[in-house]
């Protein structure tokens, strides 16, 4: 009687073991993170993109670059596409920097500690804005009152799946390609305006790789193509990328004076 229990704990314990295992695995999705899903994707789709958001959210600062195009409608009959460069650095729970210069203007934004210095590029018109105290309630305000969403600000949210998938009524896996000789998974997602696509590292750093997005509802459904690159995400950032930068010759203006500029609210997969 003795050894079969003694049988019997030690199968327990080995199963427990195992458990514990599988579950510190890298590419498992805790448990807390698996029960935030959008049911309208499909479930390999859903569990990248959640590996995505975990790898992301459980870091507590990093930075990355893209380079990007996007499409503008010249006249009405003429699409035209214009090149940008962004740079985001963000420390949680609240700063967040985001430079993001294009062919034909750009901002700057450096949040820390529940305000928002906005800087319009070349013009050089900032607003000082109060926002909340976090980087997701912060992303959140701009554009429930501003109507912004910056370009890729979705990688920012400590739940970066819950922001991304808000609004999505189907999602599907296609396969792996090679993102600049990065293998990736490629998945696709619909929205009522727009379609979008992610590539993720297949790697063990899931970070996004590369992020399109058509914006089917407008005329001549414009697309923006972002490819993001030189992830950093063990390195401390020095205070002084946070610090704002304004130049010398400029203008103070409304918040809303500013964020009137159709053309540089693309790049973002929660854009209204």
């Amino acid at each position: 009687m003795i050894r079969r229990v003694g049988v019997c704990l030690r199968t327990y314990s080995l199963a427990i073991i195992a458990i514990c295992l599988l579950s510190a695995s890298p590419g498992a999705v805790p448990p807390s993170q698996a029960q935030d899903t959008n049911p309208n994707i499909d479930p390999q789709a859903s569990e990248i993109l959640q590996n995505m958001s975990y790898f992301l959210g459980s870091k507590s600062e990093y930075t990355f670059k893209a380079d990007a195009m996007f499409d503008v409608l010249i006249s009405g009959e003429r699409k035209i596409q214009y090149s940008a460069q962004e740079t985001v650095f963000i420390q949680k729970p609240d700063k967040f920097t985001i430079e993001y210069v294009t062919d034909i203007g750009g901002y700057k934004i450096w949040y820390t500690g529940g305000q928002a210095t906005i800087l319009s590029l070349p013009t050089n018109d900032f607003s000082l804005t109060p926002l909340p105290g976090s980087i997701d309630q912060a992303l959140k305000k701009l554009l429930e009152e501003y109507s912004f969403a910056p370009a890729l600000s979705e990688f920012l949210f400590i739940n970066t799946y819950r922001a991304m998938t808000e609004n999505v009524i189907s999602g599907a896996y296609f396969g792996t390609s090679k993102v600049f000789g990065t293998k990736c998974n490629h998945l696709a997602f619909v929205q009522n305006n727009i379609d979008w696509q992610v590539w993720i590292d297949a790697g063990r750093r899931p970070v996004p790789r590369k992020l399109v997005i058509t914006y089917k509802n407008l005329p001549g459904s414009p697309q923006f193509i972002a490819i993001l690159k030189d992830w950093v995400t063990d390195k401390p950032i020095t205070g002084y990328a946070f610090k704002a930068n304004i130049p010398n010759i400029n203008s103070r203006v409304d918040m809303n004076q500013l964020m009137d500029n159709p053309k540089l609210n693309m790049g973002s997969v929660r854009s209204k």
